[in-house]
């Protein structure tokens, strides 16, 4: 099969901004510039010199290059309103204080190698004011749109460069205020906060002092007795402490008491977490894995789920406890990690305004957001740990490899349990998809990087009605895809030919 054009990705440069000094995009803008990215938090603020505070608008244009083929759904995070067309067609309409209308579809089929028109525009009568642009492409969560994805005003057909494109710049982000909630998306944005100054370097704690000889106890009344305080130990010698980027998989236990960090959920655990554990012993403790959202910040995945560490309901108060959620970018759903001492850290909540996560007995609320004062109960070690795989299915080796990575699928034909290998030369990210002979996604991954090697993971469709698939996994921005049959028991399933093509 013929090679396709590279994506058109990474040259981007931002869209054309018009700010305007009313609410309704009328007469001649104030300000025109190129804005990077869609990404403005004003609060109270005029969003530039000569423009008001209230009562202004804003319209972007430009052009939109998707890093791959596939359908994308984009959300306005906002309580303004706005209007939003992709490719032509209007995506988000809350003009005019209308409602998030059901009959709009705010998915758009986009192509890698070419680029699409795109125009947002928005609106603030009176109050806080401020917008984010995300997208969610294919197999991936939702994410702010990337600078080297837009482009200002131009032709669609006018290549980029040849070459590697530049690294993007980051946007700089003003002022912070409360987040607004999101048009077109399932859960609101919480409040952000104030983002902290980086803690300095850890230093090693001083030599704790002879404590005095305890005076003689009067006979009449005796002291009560009181429980020492656990005493600070410095790290042992073979321990490393994690410095830099602090990426990976962890066990997190608490200083206290040295109890692993565990936050449970009254729900059956997902195919995709029981699928983690398959065929393999359980974990001695629960593992996390810090993956870096930006600005020093991390969330903590639950490892083989799209499920993070968050303060339930984007809550700023003492006490609020932790919970677990799908991730959607929210506030509560980011963490910055600093070092304390003798090789702690404390985990202060982007969205609580200096509160940290706090190990609580479970009487008392188990896991909990406080303000950090210190304790011990608000300091965590991070030990790196290894994650444990699946066994490899006997003749798993011996199955047809396809394409760069070397994908393979066994049993094929199955019943509708498999496994798929596959591997990477570098670390790079990846996901994968399932359509049936319709071309429908019935079973999508998270899109996550994974490191360099040979992997491969179990995947359960047997809740799918028997027949043919196409399995498209998706490595950087090549994808290979491959047909997969499920067959129940007792069926005469043929093996099934070659039918894998690769897409650079």
């Amino acid at each position: 099969m013929p090679a396709e054009t590279p994506p058109v990705q990474g040259w981007g440069t931002g869209l054309t901004a018009s700010y305007f000094s009313n609410g309704s995009l009328a007469g001649q803008p104030v300000l025109k510039r190129q804005d990077e990215v869609v990404d403005f938090r004003w609060g109270v603020n005029s969003p530039a010199p000569g423009l008001p505070a209230d009562n202004f608008s804003v319209r972007w244009e430009g052009l939109i290059a998707a890093p791959g083929t596939g359908r994308y759904r984009f959300v306005a995070v906002t309580t303004d309103e706005v209007r939003l067309w992709v490719n032509g067609r209007m995506v988000i309409d809350t003009w005019d204080g209308k409602k998030a209308s059901s009959k709009l579809d705010n998915s758009v089929s986009l192509a890698a190698g070419e680029k699409a028109t795109i125009k947002l525009e928005y609106n603030n009568a009176a109050g806080m004011a401020g917008i984010q642009l995300h997208w969610v492409a294919p197999g991936q969560s939702q994410q702010l749109i990337p600078t080297g994805n837009l482009y200002p005003l131009g032709s669609p057909t006018t290549p980029d460069p040849a070459g590697t494109p530049p690294v993007a710049k980051a946007a700089v982000a003003p002022a912070p205020r409360p987040a607004a909630a999101p048009v077109a998306a399932s859960k609101p944005a919480p409040v952000v906060a104030a983002a902290p100054k980086p803690a300095p370097a850890p230093k090693s704690a001083p030599a704790p002092k002879p404590a005095p000889a305890p005076a003689a106890a009067k006979p009449a009344k005796p002291a009560p007795a009181v429980a020492a305080a656990p005493a600070k130990k410095a790290a042992a010698p073979d321990e490393v402490t994690p410095t830099g980027d602090l990426s990976g998989l962890y066990v997190i236990t608490v200083r206290s008491t040295g109890k692993p960090l565990e936050v449970t959920q009254d729900r059956p655990a997902t195919l995709a977490e029981q699928l983690a554990t398959a065929g393999a012993p359980p974990a001695a403790d629960p593992q996390w894995r810090l993956e870096s959202t930006g600005s020093g910040l991390y969330r903590l995945v639950v490892p083989g789920s799209n499920k993070v560490l968050e303060i339930l309901g984007s809550s700023t108060s003492n006490g609020a406890p932790a919970s677990l959620w799908t991730y959607y970018s929210g506030y509560n759903q980011q963490w910055k990690i600093e070092p304390t001492d003798d090789g702690y850290f404390k985990l202060i909540s982007k969205n609580g305004r200096n509160k940290a996560l706090t190990d609580k007995d479970s009487v008392d609320g188990g896991i909990q957001q406080w303000r950090y004062t210190g304790k011990l109960t608000q300091q965590w070690k991070l030990t790196p740990a290894k994650a444990s795989e699946e066994p490899v299915l006997a003749g798993a080796n011996s199955a047809r490899k396809v394409g760069t990575n070397n994908m393979s699928v066994y049993p094929n034909p199955s019943n509708g349990v498999m496994q798929m290998a596959y591997s990477l030369s570098e670390a790079k990210p990846l996901g994968w998809v399932l359509y049936n002979q319709n071309g429908v996604a019935v079973r999508v991954s998270d899109y996550r990087k994974q490191p360099a090697g040979s992997h491969h993971q179990t995947l359960n469709f047997s809740s799918l009605p028997a027949g043919d698939y196409y399995l498209s996994l998706t490595v950087g921005a090549s994808n290979t895809r491959q047909v997969v049959s499920i067959r129940r028991p007792g069926a005469d399933a043929p093996e099934v030919g070659s039918d894998a093509t690769e897409r650079p």
